[in-house]
């Protein structure tokens, strides 16, 4: 009977022991918010993470986590914006802003004891000319990038992106006499259709784009369109191709 009562207290204090080492911290993986908010610039239909945009491309705005309430202050604007996703313009400056973003939330006391709810970011943005000759900036996109389609990485070819100035260029033709373009996207490729290409020999392997400062999009016949981007010095273009039919990540080292 002895050895009965001590097996079941054994069994019991055995139970209770779990039970405390089950005990969950209610703390645990809790992270107290920080202000997280995107600059982007808008080009084409595109978004893109910036820090230096070109002035004819809107910027948005965005917070990235969920708050109760958001303010925005953009630069010496006196205007205080409120909504957690908007977009403005710097069609009429050439300036570098700070852009103050306050987020707003019941703060978590029991995990957090000296959060305020109160959480504060601010990042810089550059705003710079794309097409006056006298106040230019160009972008660092222009240059020659070897890569790959990262479903074949073995078959690397080199993407052009060059910037164009020149008087012979008939606007109606090409939209501007200073512009940039991407050649041999897709490795190889030859337009002997559109109009720049009928017109300017060195724009038949490529197509014109819509630039961001370090990003852009293009299309060309046969529904052919890109969207791309610079990281440090690395080209990403994620591409599709003849008919939508082939859609493709360009991935290339800057020479």
């Amino acid at each position: 009977m002895q050895l009965t009562r001590t097996i079941f207290f054994a069994f019991v204090l055995s139970i209770l022991s779990c039970d405390k080492k089950e005990e969950a911290d209610p703390c645990d993986g809790k992270k107290q918010p920080v202000a997280s908010f995107a600059v982007k610039e808008i080009v084409g239909d595109t978004s893109f993470t910036a820090d230096t945009i070109f002035r004819d491309n809107y910027v948005q705005f965005e917070a990235l986590d969920s708050y109760d309430s958001v303010s925005w202050k953009i630069g010496h604007d006196p205007r205080v914006f409120t909504k957690p996703r908007f977009a403005l313009s710097f069609i009429n400056d050439l300036i570098t802003v700070e852009i103050g973003f306050t987020g707003y939330k019941r703060p978590n006391l029991m995990c957090f004891p000296n959060d305020d709810g109160v959480y504060n970011g601010v990042k810089p943005l550059t705003v710079l000319e794309q097409f006056d000759r006298t106040t230019l900036t160009k972008s660092p996109l222009i240059g020659r990038y070897r890569g790959s389609f990262t479903d074949r990485p073995t078959d690397t070819f080199i993407v052009r992106i060059d910037y164009f100035d020149s008087t012979k260029y008939n606007t109606s033709t090409t939209g501007a006499k200073n512009f940039y373009w991407i050649s041999n996207i897709p490795k190889g490729y030859i337009d002997s259709t559109s109009d720049p290409a009928l017109a300017y020999p060195e724009l038949r392997n490529g197509f014109s784009m819509e630039m961001g400062y370090k990003s852009f999009v293009f299309s060309g016949g046969f529904n052919i369109r890109g969207k791309g981007w610079l990281q440090k010095d690395s080209l990403f273009v994620n591409y599709i191709g003849y008919n939508l039919a082939a859609q493709k990540k360009f991935v290339g080292k800057k020479l």
